[in-house]
């Protein structure tokens, strides 16, 4: 006779009605997609809080939590102006095309 009893499996699979299963699969597939992205490492953690309610049940509110990997943002290099404005030349260098365009343009 079938007792109706669940192994831990069962009762990912089940729970309301596959939600459950549902979520951590779709949650899996995003660490995936990140891990292989970024190189870097995630975690899924499931969370199944039992307790008793006052009808002498017990009751499950799960939670999946994922962490993914961010893809570092690679630096940027700038300089400062005199009046504090950034910019990708130097201030302090002069341009050797712009100043080769010149003579081309005075016939040196």
């Amino acid at each position: 006779m079938a007792t109706g009893e669940l192994n831990f499996l069962e009762f990912i699979q089940t729970f309301r009605r596959g939600e459950l299963l549902e979520q951590g699969d779709q949650m899996l597939n995003e660490l995936v997609d990140a891990v292989q992205l970024t190189g870097g490492k995630g975690s899924l953690t499931i969370t199944l809080p039992l307790s008793m309610n006052k009808a002498g049940q017990i009751e499950c509110t799960p939670k999946v939590d994922v962490k993914k990997p961010r893809r570092v943002m690679g630096s940027g290099i700038y300089y400062a102006t005199d009046d504090g404005r950034l910019t990708r030349r130097d201030p302090n260098q002069s341009e050797m095309f712009d100043e080769l365009g010149g003579r081309r343009d005075r016939g040196e």
